[in-house]
């Protein structure tokens, strides 16, 4: 029995699936297969009851996977102890970042870590939050920028660095550009400019549609902030966007706070509980929640979550 076989236990026990594991660990799934089915032979058990192309723990594949994780967990550590430093932080680092997160809460950071760290080759790779979450899933990126809430079935854990409002976007001589103040309810018919599918946000402003028995009238859907403002110039529908935004409009729309229900765009850095994260992303994690710490200012609310995990639905605070 060898590392490998261990690893791939651990990896087909979280996907349920022999198939979603050798995509997750660029291994061929008869090397998977033939691995689990060492282990087997080698305790004189069944790990996993093979049900079509799912597989499930069986009592004693439930009983050695918490024990394992340890282990692994154990040596991971061990082997970093031994290495130098200068190894360590060095290789390829793979992050995910939503086009809509901005460049105002990333760049600085990128900037400083690239020079702490010079010999980590860093990626970005821009989409959604919820393509995030997959590409973390199958192992194609390590960590990522999210907006909460996200659905995963996977044991994650997050730092939120940011949250706040969603402002009511309308153009200058909108009926309701002199509000002080609106409600959902009284902009529920209103036609609505949005968010692509991918973004978290979109079934997220749903909800609270629903809550009122109501359905957003969506009439264009867009990844980018300066679209969606200009959609909305040009009078084809209102806009839901964060107050950070909306302090950067042009002065002849308009935003208005939305005071019930008030909707936050909350962000986050999300990364895997379990099962391997290699130096580099440790190192990545770590900083940026440094690097956010020390940007606080005095006094400020500081919303975050440090190291939970959650298996279902992670929810902004």
């Amino acid at each position: 029995m060898d590392l490998f076989q261990l690893t791939y236990f651990i990896e087909v026990a979280h996907k349920k699936s022999f198939t979603k594991a050798s995509k997750s660990l660029h291994i061929s799934q008869p090397s998977i297969s033939k691995g689990i089915k060492a282990m087997e032979e080698h305790w004189n058990v069944q790990l996993f009851d093979r049900k079509g192309k799912n597989v499930e723990l069986t009592e004693t594949g439930a009983y050695l996977l918490p024990k394992i994780e340890d282990l692994m967990k154990g040596f991971t550590q061990l082997n970093e102890e031994m290495e130098s430093a200068p190894l360590q932080n060095a290789g390829k680092l793979a992050i995910g970042v939503p086009p809509m997160i901005g460049s105002s809460f990333i760049s600085p950071f990128i900037r400083q870590f690239i020079t702490a760290y010079p010999d980590i080759e860093l990626e970005m790779t821009e989409v959604g939050s919820q393509d995030i979450i997959s590409a973390i899933d199958d192992g194609l990126i390590q960590a990522g920028f999210v907006a909460l809430p996200i659905n995963t079935t996977m044991p994650y854990d997050f730092f939120i660095f940011n949250e706040e409002p969603l402002d009511v976007v309308v153009w200058s001589h909108h009926p309701l550009a002199d509000r002080k103040g609106l409600t959902l309810e009284e902009i529920k018919n209103e036609p609505l400019v949005s968010y692509t599918q991918s973004f978290s946000l979109t079934p997220y402003i749903r909800s609270f549609y629903q809550e009122i028995m109501a359905q957003p009238k969506i009439v264009c859907r867009s990844s980018n902030w300066d679209f969606l403002v200009e959609m909305v110039r040009s009078e084809l529908g209102i806009a839901l966007l964060p107050q950070s935004i909306c302090k950067r409009i042009p002065k002849d729309v308009v935003h208005i706070p939305l005071i019930k229900p008030h909707i936050y765009w909350t962000l986050a850095i999300i990364w895997k509980s379990r099962g391997f994260l290699s130096h580099p992303a440790r190192t990545w994690v770590q900083s940026f929640k440094d690097y956010f710490q020390s940007q606080l200012a005095p006094g400020k609310p500081h919303h975050n979550i440090d190291n939970i995990t959650i298996d279902n639905t992670i929810n902004p605070v």
